[in-house]
């Protein structure tokens, strides 16, 4: 009898152990959306008109030629239907804060605009006139060059004057 009894406690004190799996349960999955951050390319003509330009690798992009040790940034684009254009130039490959010069060049240009609208804005000659390059990151070919900028320009065709304000650029560089 105390054979059996042992037996069958024996026997209940097992059951419960019958289910348990040995292997480990898979991870998790995560399922949380990836949001990809476009670069910022934008500026503010005049205190009024914000262009926001939506990111186009093709169309915005800088590059170093070693013969002259000059930068050049080209962002071309478009904010919602209007679109924009900006030229920076400035000396070397590293970042810095770098103002107008003519030797070593450093200059920026925009232009708005298309067709009939189009406005093409440079250096104005005014007195106090500024223009400023601030390069915050410039890493190797493949990577990427960001920065701000600021200027006083002047229409191309006339002498109606534009201020760029909160410039900022994040182009490739090639």
């Amino acid at each position: 009898m105390k054979k059996l009894l042992f037996i069958i406690l024996l026997a209940a004190a097992a059951i419960p152990f019958q289910n348990c799996d040995t292997e480990t349960p898979p991870d998790p999955i995560d399922t949380t959306p990836v949001v990809k951050i476009e670069p910022i390319n934008t500026f503010k003509l005049n205190g009024i008109t914000i262009y926001n330009l939506k990111y186009d690798s093709n169309n915005m992009f800088g590059e170093y030629r070693a013969s002259d040790n000059m930068t050049t940034i080209t962002v071309e684009g478009y904010a919602n239907t209007k679109k924009a254009t900006f030229t920076l130039k400035f000396p070397g490959n590293k970042p810095g804060l770098f103002k107008y010069s003519e030797k070593p060049e450093v200059n920026v240009e925009v232009s708005t605009g298309d067709g009939v609208t189009y406005k093409k804005y440079v250096l104005s000659t005014k007195a106090a006139s500024n223009m400023t390059v601030n390069v915050l990151k410039y890493d190797a070919v493949g990577g990427r060059i960001k920065g701000n900028f600021t200027a006083d320009l002047m229409e191309e065709t006339s002498i109606t004057t534009a201020t760029i304000q909160s410039g900022a650029f994040d182009v490739r560089v090639y």
